[in-house]
């Protein structure tokens, strides 16, 4: 008597990726100081104006920016895996890839063409 496995079902085993320096502990140290930077960079972009600094204007946009790209990427790994959905999972991803590089398109029109995003959030907040 012999065991079949079957392959393509979930009997075949967990593929493991080739190790890498840009994931693992790399990667999430890097969401960490990430995430750390934004708490003082963003209280140093309000207590600065836009128009006199707007270099920490532009490090918050694209620093708001990247640790909304990573998250939603996250997300996606996790709950729409590639393995799992075919389709659906490379679709989300390059929709995550393309909404981030539009919305740091859109963030560089912004800062150099309006008001920038610290002042308009003041002037909302303000309003």
């Amino acid at each position: 008597m012999s065991t079949a496995i079957y392959k393509g079902t979930v009997n075949d085993p967990t593929t493991f990726p080739t190790p890498s320096r840009t994931h693992g502990s790399y990667h999430w140290a890097f969401e960490r100081i990430l995430s750390a930077g934004l708490v003082p960079l963003t209280g140093a972009a309000f207590v600065t104006s836009s128009t006199a600094y707007p270099v920490v204007d532009a490090l918050l946009g694209v620093g708001l920016v990247m640790h909304s790209h990573l998250g939603f990427g996250q997300i996606v790994a996790d709950y729409v895996h590639p393995r799992k959905f075919p389709i659906l999972g490379p679709v989300a991803t390059w929709s995550v890839r393309t909404a981030t590089v539009a919305t740091l398109v859109g963030v560089y029109q912004f800062n150099t063409n309006d008001v920038g995003l610290t002042e308009f959030i003041a002037k909302v907040w303000g309003a």
